[in-house]
Parts: C-alpha cells; sequence; structure tokens
C-alpha cells in the first residue's frame, strides 16, 4: 500500500523541494499553500499523514489540528516550524500532534518521522480489528484426502495471484474461514490485515454503512463521520463470509467497487479508493438465488472468477480420523487428561456417520468424549446416540435385497440385475420422501444418472 502524504505550507520553495523529496521516496504527495487548500485536500485526498507549517499566513498551524482531525481523526500529523519553542510543542502534542520538528529539517528524518507515524496508524488499526474479531479460532488446516489436496494446489495458485477474487463455497462447518487465512498468509498482504466480516450477523439496514462508513448527518443518529470496514481494511484482505446474505441494495454498491476500486460513503459525495483484496464465502446456492431474484446476476458472474468449493466432511474419507485425532489431543490437554485414543469401534461410527453439522460438528463430538470419558481409550458408549447407533442405509438396502432375494431361484444375470437396480432406486426413493438429491446422494451416483435409470425402469 502506497503512503498518501499532504503538505500544508505557504512556503513555495519548501513545499516544492520536500515534494519532490518525498515522492522520489515512494510516498504519494499531494501539497497545500493555505489552511483553505489543506482542508479541501484533507477531504478528497484522503492523506494517512499530514505534514503542517506552523504559521500558514495569517493563519496558525496549530488551530488547524483539531480541524483536520475533525474530518479524519486517524490521520497522523506532523507539525513544522523555524519557530521553535517548548510551549508550542506540548500545545501540538495536546490538541493530537504525532511529533514535531524544526525548520531548517533533514529529509533522512523527515523519512523516519512518516515511517514512525504510519507504523503508529497501523498498530492502531490491527488493535481495532483485533478488538472486534478477538474471539476467533485460528487453526491451520488439517487433512490429505484427494479432494483437499485438490484445495490446497487451488490456494496455493490464487494466492501469489494479487487482486483476484476469490469465492469459497461449500457447507455450514467444513473451514471456509481457514482457506481464507491460508489464502492471506500465502499472499504479499501476509502482513497486512486480514479483517473478517459476516455479513449474516449486521442487521440488513446497518450492512451499507458497516462496509462503506457514513457522513455526518448522513441519517438520523449519524452524529460524525464513521469509517466503514472497507477502509480500516485499506492494504489487506476482506473476507466476506455469508457473502450470499447481502442485500441487493448492497449487492449493488459492491459490484461497482470490484468494477472500480472505489466507493462513496452513505452520504457521501466523494469517492474514496482503497487497495483491499477481496474473499467471499458463502453456503447459499447462488445459482438458485440469482433464478429467484435473491441474488444479482451480475454480480455472481464478478465474485465467480476463482471459486474453491470445499468438500464435506463426509466426502474427506480418512481425514474424519485425523481431524478426530488432532481435536482429542487439543482438548485432552485443555481438560488435563490422558487419554491415548479412540476404540476401533468409534472409529467406524465416525467413518459411517455423515456428519451433517461437517467439522464443526465432529469438533463439539470430540470435545463432549475428553469430558465424559473417564477410562484410558474412549469406548462407543460416549458416543452421542445419533453416531453410536447410525446405521448405513445403503448397507440397510443391500442387506434387505440380499435377504429377498436368497431363496429366489438364478435366472439371466442382466435381468436379476436390473430387478435388483429397481428394488434398490424404489427403497432408497421412498426413504426419501421421493427426493432425488437425496437418494442420489445416498446411493452414491449423481443426480442425472438417477434419473436416467428412473426412466429405465419407468418410474
Amino acid at each position: 500500500m502506497k503512503i498518501k502524504l499532504l503538505i500544508i505550507d505557504d512556503e513555495s520553495l519548501i513545499r516544492k523541494s520536500l515534494s519532490a523529496g518525498l515522492r522520489d521516496a515512494g510516498y504519494e504527495v499531494s501539497a497545500a499553500d493555505s489552511k483553505a487548500e489543506g482542508l479541501h485536500l484533507m477531504e478528497v485526498f484522503r492523506p494517512h499523514i499530514v505534514l503542517t507549517d506552523m504559521r500558514l499566513g495569517k493563519d496558525n498551524g496549530i488551530d488547524l489540528i483539531p480541524e483536520l482531525k475533525a474530518i479524519d481523526s486517524d490521520a497522523e500529523i506532523i507539525v513544522m516550524t523555524a519557530f521553535s519553542d517548548i510551549e508550542s510543542a506540548v500545545s501540538a502534542i495536546k490538541l493530537g500532534a504525532f511529533d514535531y520538528i524544526n525548520k531548517p529539517f533533514d529529509l533522512d528524518h523527515i523519512k523516519l518521522i512518516i515511517h514512525r507515524a504510519f507504523e503508529c496508524i497501523k498498530l492502531t488499526t490491527r488493535l481495532l480489528v483485533l478488538e472486534k474479531h478477538s474471539e476467533l479460532y485460528m487453526k491451520n488446516m488439517i487433512g490429505s484426502s484427494p479432494v483437499m489436496r485438490e484445495v490446497y494446489k487451488k490456494i496455493e495458485k490464487v494466492a501469489h495471484v494479487d487482486n483476484v477474487t476469490v469465492l469459497i463455497r461449500g457447507e455450514t462447518g467444513t473451514g471456509k474461514e481457514l482457506v481464507a487465512e491460508a489464502i492471506h498468509k500465502n499472499s504479499i498482504r501476509k502482513d497486512e490485515l486480514l479483517l473478517r466480516i459476516n455479513c449474516s450477523a449486521i442487521p440488513k439496514a446497518l450492512v451499507e454503512s458497516e462496509l462503506f462508513g457514513f457522513e455526518k448527518n448522513a441519517f438520523t443518529g449519524a452524529t460524525s463521520k464513521k469509517k466503514g470496514l472497507f477502509e480500516i481494511a485499506d492494504g489487506g484482505v476482506v473476507f466476506l463470509d455469508e457473502f450470499g446474505e447481502l442485500p441487493l441494495e448492497t449487492q449493488s454498491k459492491l459490484l461497482r467497487f470490484l468494477e472500480e476500486r472505489r466507493f462513496r460513503r452513505v452520504g457521501g459525495l466523494e469517492d474514496i479508493e482503497v487497495d483491499i483484496r477481496i474473499v467471499a464465502a458463502t453456503h447459499k446456492n447462488l445459482e438458485e438465488a440469482v433464478k429467484k431474484g435473491e441474488f444479482r446476476e451480475d454480480l455472481y458472474y464478478r465474485i465467480n472468477i476463482f471459486p474453491i468449493t470445499l468438500p464435506p466432511l463426509r466426502k474427506r474419507g480418512d481425514d474424519i480420523l485425523l481431524l478426530a485425532d488432532f481435536y482429542l489431543k487439543k482438548f485432552c490437554q485443555n481438560a488435563q487428561k490422558d487419554i491415548s485414543g479412540l476404540s476401533i469401534k468409534v472409529k467406524e461410527q465416525l467413518l459411517k456417520y455423515p456428519w451433517p453439522g461437517n467439522i464443526r460438528e465432529l469438533r463439539n463430538v470430540i470435545e463432549r468424549l475428553v469430558i465424559l470419558a473417564d477410562t484410558d481409550v474412549i469406548e462407543a458408549s460416549y458416543l452421542p446416540p445419533e453416531i453410536q447407533f447410525y446405521t448405513d442405509k445403503v448397507a440397510t438396502i443391500s442387506t434387505d435385497i440380499s435377504d429377498q432375494y436368497a431363496e429366489k431361484e438364478i435366472g439371466n444375470l442382466n435381468q436379476e440385475l436390473d430387478q435388483v437396480e429397481k428394488h434398490l432406486i424404489t427403497k432408497a426413493l421412498d426413504k426419501n420422501s421421493w427426493n432425488q438429491t437425496k437418494t442420489a446422494e445416498i446411493l452414491g451416483i449423481t443426480r442425472f444418472s438417477l434419473k436416467r435409470k428412473m426412466e429405465k425402469h419407468g418410474f
């Protein structure tokens, strides 16, 4: 992120030479020769740091500090003067100035103070985000199944391509936030903020003002200007969780931001440009939402540049046991218990159970087992009933068919297989109230394959 500096000085030579020197040092610089122009540029240029002279013609630079802070309280102000005295220095600091330097000054010394001021801004912003998100659980991703190895490859590829919008899809509890964190940690923005925003947790009437901020008097109760979360995250990554829940009005404004990388605060007239990367996540079927008019089609195509789909836990095979072992060690350490592992029967049931709540559900189950267990090895009797007594529906149906055909005389193989297939499909459809999606999932085939087989058997 390029640091933006505003220089306010009525001496033309100093203003121009200082601007040139700081531009050569890599800063983005704007300059004003009066208090009025300085306040105007403060509004439209939005600098991170202001360097203002102590005397601006008839105006006093120290008196300018509160007015600059009123426009942007997060900006740091450095006062410059050729009339050095302790009283002025104390006054400037009391009013909110970051530092106080004397003319003539050394450019390297100024760059050092600017660096310190910007580090202070970053620290303040980080503290603000930590206050908002201190309860977040952060751990590395765990799993070695083929489907997860594909996810890792995609993360590695897209993390290094900055500014590409990523859409993470998957059921609730599959670890979408961990993917966003992995993208952030492996990108060039790893030292900047990762700001997590749960779109469904913000009241719909407040989403726009939370994301983009608002100006004073923009609406009833807006007694002062407020920066939005996008401004706070400038230079970093914004993770929009439950992205599919955004109101249509906010979707429109977000689309404009993704296209132009600029937005306006609620009630604002000036465009604000920020440099952030967007990573969005949703468990919602966006294609269906588009058809129903609940999600903008143009935003869907704009956000869906690089999709990463997280598999549900039931599709990850032995990853279930890897995760169970990880959480077992974690919660044993927390509870100060010495449990060596899970019994074979527990492992069998964990692998068999479909985990509708995914990793979050598994984590909660293991935590409960650790609390309840008073043996060296956790036995199946400690499992919740829905897991302990779970039976595989396909296995149950297959057993039923085996019993039915056990005494039947052997006939043509193809005909017999067709009969078995028809009976199996009928049984599965009945158990799922003829829901084709659920039936196909239980039978281990695609919905398209199920439809073809249903047509074949005259359903």
